[in-house]
């Protein structure tokens, strides 16, 4: 039986790595120091949201249907799995300060001021 796989520790939750893959038709194994990517650093419940988001091919209203959740959540969800996906980008991306405006997080003045810091 196939098992969903781990993102992280059990017992420290730092980030797992593949160390072997293994082919079950022809016994080919491969070993190495294989680190996640894409999807698979998705936790469960992120992967099935994106799921989700992805079969309503976007469509922000659907996902609230579908999920009984509001706008904002549908929101702070996708900025969970950007961020996920790209922790080191997201921090440094002008669009997180345009949602953070939209979202009430942050007031203009404060927007305007991280801007000025990026140039």
């Amino acid at each position: 039986m196939k098992k969903d796989s781990l993102n992280s520790c059990p017992v420290c939750n730092s980030e797992l790595r593949i160390q072997r893959y293994a082919c079950p038709n022809c016994n080919t194994s491969i070993e190495g120091d294989f680190k996640l990517s894409g999807l698979a650093a998705l936790k469960g419940e992120q992967l099935e949201f994106a799921k989700i988001f992805l079969l309503a091919e976007g469509n922000i209203k659907e996902v609230e249907r579908v999920l009984n959740i509001s706008y904002p959540t549908v929101k702070a969800r996708l900025r969970e799995i950007t961020k996920a996906l790209q922790p080191e980008k997201r921090d440094d991306n002008i669009l997180s300060i345009l949602e953070g405006i939209e979202d009430g997080e942050i007031s203009i003045d404060d927007a305007i001021s991280q801007i000025e810091k990026r140039r």
